[in-house]
């Protein structure tokens, strides 16, 4: 397990490999430029028009709809799909975005960041991923810069397993809002999920403030992920506005 902060001496020792040699990857011959080719149900990672990540640059600025944001606390649990952490949301954990509530399905990591802001990378970033009733998605995404330990990270990286598909979980209870900035300004772009299959059509939210995670905690993340970003895509020509 990912114990805790003092045990980084660990080598790259996550068995993921066997893993992503089934399927997709992020290097390699079934790393991002082969995953249009893996599967049918991939060719809009390469033909689509408005894939993400970008490097995001805010073309106006308007009154966006609040995040209403609403999540609880749970029992830490994460899961290790192969290719990064991901927590699942709790039954009542949403977003309220105008009149539309969407539910948390799930969060997950990425180092570095996948997304650009301005031309800047950060070394990590944390996705939230929320549909609605009608299926519709909805994508919050927060940058990590290095700073401050965050609690919530300290507590899942102290349950995260090595080993791919699995799941580590304990006794602790972790607040999600620990992993949100207290200022939740945010742009506004369409975009596409940054994994296969790629899908457009997703409503992403970036938020303009980063929360932080400790030097130790983002190399933690990093001996078992080395890198798990998608390289940047073109922005082709989309509307990126910012919360004024």
């Amino acid at each position: 397990m990912i114990k805790s902060v003092w045990q980084l001496t660990l080598a790259l020792v996550l068995s993921t490999s066997a893993a992503l040699a089934e399927g997709w990857s992020y290097e390699g011959e079934n790393g991002p430029d082969h995953w249009a080719a893996l599967s049918a149900d991939n060719a809009i990672c390469a033909t689509g028009m408005f894939q993400s990540p970008f490097d995001i640059v805010a073309d106006i600025d308007a009154d966006l709809a609040e995040l209403d944001i609403h999540y609880g606390q749970m029992p830490v649990s994460v899961t290790n799909n192969g290719h990064t952490l991901v927590v699942a949301g709790g039954a009542d954990d949403h977003v309220r975005i105008g009149d539309t509530d969407y539910r948390l399905l799930q969060f997950h990591f990425h180092t570095p960041s996948e997304y650009l802001i301005d031309g800047r990378s950060f070394p990590m970033e944390v996705h939230f991923v929320h549909q609605s009733e009608d299926g519709r998605f909805a994508v919050i995404g927060a940058m990590i810069d290095e700073g401050p330990a965050n609690p919530a990270i300290a507590q899942l990286w102290n349950v995260a397993p090595y080993d791919h598909d699995t799941t580590g979980s304990g006794e602790a209870v972790i607040s999600i809002r620990d992993l949100l900035p207290s200022n939740q300004s945010y742009m506004r772009f369409m975009g596409s999920l940054t994994t296969p299959p790629c899908t457009e059509g997703i409503n992403w939210h970036m938020l303009m403030t980063p929360i932080t995670a400790s030097a130790e905690q983002i190399a933690a993340f990093r001996s078992a992920f080395p890198h798990n970003n998608r390289p940047i895509q073109p922005r082709n020509g989309r509307l990126v506005v910012a919360e004024r």
